[in-house]
């Protein structure tokens, strides 16, 4: 019996310590709670496809020979542009992304031809016998840029945008390609094997004052201005491998921009100078 009222008085003991405990508690003052800071969450992939604008036409063997499709800039709405037994690629677009300049073999070789952004309207611009590649816009998008095998051996020409005025620009025994307008449009720089080996040139627009930028003993091809003009990146195999090079527009101070055992090639510059 003693037991059991020294436990009840235990219990009591407990219960009311435990009430001054919750009413002190009460009292006391408390300190002011923080709020979180609101955190965006980082985009996920899925967010940033979403995100993307703009089109991409691309070339395409999916249907047995090469196509010209166009898709959204996140991948979706995949779409043939052409369809025909040839093949149609070297696809690009005008600078007001209306037009898409491109190269067929569709009457029996090759040849330039240009579409609506849509694939509407395919016309051949070009007419002869030999083959024709890489076709590029001048910066207003009124003429096109392209190399021909027509006089015996690869040079430039140029034209209206509607296949009119077809102009050789570059003459001699080599073979001269890889055509680049400079965004002003006053200049081309290309590729040429004059020398006995592929080095960069540049011209007036009109095919005067050829003049070589690059003199090395290797390749150098694919010129590709910056935006504003000053300077172009190349493709050079000085290094025994294929590397990313840039210089002034006048062909000085080159740089090699990559510098890896593998081959690196095809540089493009972002349509804004960042």
């Amino acid at each position: 019996m003693n037991l059991l009222k020294k436990m009840f008085l235990v219990i009591i003991t407990l219960s009311i310590v435990t009430s001054l405990l919750f009413i002190l508690t009460d009292c006391l003052p408390t300190a002011p709670v923080e709020e979180a800071e609101e955190t965006t969450p980082e985009k996920t992939t899925e967010d940033e496809e979403t995100q993307l604008t703009g089109q991409i036409a691309f070339t395409s063997k999916r249907d047995g020979n090469d196509e010209i499709y166009v898709m959204n800039a996140n991948g979706s709405g995949q779409m043939n542009l052409t369809n025909n037994p040839a093949n149609d690629s070297f696809q690009t677009y005008s600078p007001d992304g209306e037009k898409i300049a491109f190269v067929s073999d569709r009457d029996g070789n090759s040849e330039i031809y240009i579409m609506n952004a849509d694939g509407s309207e395919q016309t051949r611009l070009t007419n002869n016998p030999v083959g024709y590649w890489e076709s590029a816009w001048s910066p207003d998008g009124k003429k096109i840029a392209f190399v021909s095998f027509r006089d015996g051996n690869y040079e430039i020409y140029v034209m209206n945008a509607d296949g009119l005025e077809q102009t050789r620009l570059t003459n001699n025994p080599a073979g001269d390609y890889d055509p680049a307008w400079s965004p002003d449009g006053r200049k081309i720089a290309f590729a040429s094997f004059r020398g006995g080996i592929n080095e960069i040139y540049v011209m007036d627009a009109d095919g005067l004052e050829q003049t070589r930028l690059t003199k090395d003993i290797t390749h150098d091809y694919d010129p590709a201005w910056s935006p504003d003009g000053t300077k172009i990146a190349f493709t050079s195999k000085r290094d025994e491998n294929l590397e990313i090079y840039v210089m002034n527009a006048d062909g000085s101070n080159h740089i090699n921009l990559t510098d890896n055992p593998a081959n690196d090639w095809a540089p493009a510059w972002s349509p804004k100078d960042k």
